[in-house]
């Protein structure tokens, strides 16, 4: 019984840092993407960024890596029926996790690399 409790508050832990890490990362990249659709491209300084713009030049530049490692880790999680049923916020994992695919995904296709390019090149 102590043994479940412990591993049930492990996986709990688990579940919000991964949470919390995608959804910082979504959030930095989300502020990338509006601020470049809101600012003129010819007033963004090419040496150096803003101090307004560091959240999102790193989570457009690197922002992937800690995209990727959470889903690696979050996805047996996700499978695992145990953690699901010890664990009831495996849902907010799950659409995080959902919205943290569809980042990546959007940081492969030829809009995400035109960002990329505004931030980091």
């Amino acid at each position: 019984m102590e043994a479940t409790v412990q591993a049930t508050a492990g996986t709990g832990r688990r579940v919000w840092g991964l949470t919390w890490v995608q959804l910082t990362v979504l959030a930095a990249y989300a502020y990338a993407a509006v601020a470049y659709l809101l600012a003129e491209a010819d007033h963004f300084p090419e040496q150096a960024p803003p101090g307004w713009s560091w959240p999102a030049v790193a989570a457009v530049g690197v922002g992937y890596v800690p995209a990727l490692i959470c889903l690696l880790l979050a996805l047996p999680l996700l499978a695992s029926t145990a953690a699901r049923d010890a664990q009831p916020r495996w849902r907010l994992l799950a659409a995080v996790s959902g919205a943290s695919v569809l980042m990546l995904l959007v940081m492969a296709t030829p809009p995400g690399w035109e960002l990329f390019d505004w931030y980091v090149g």
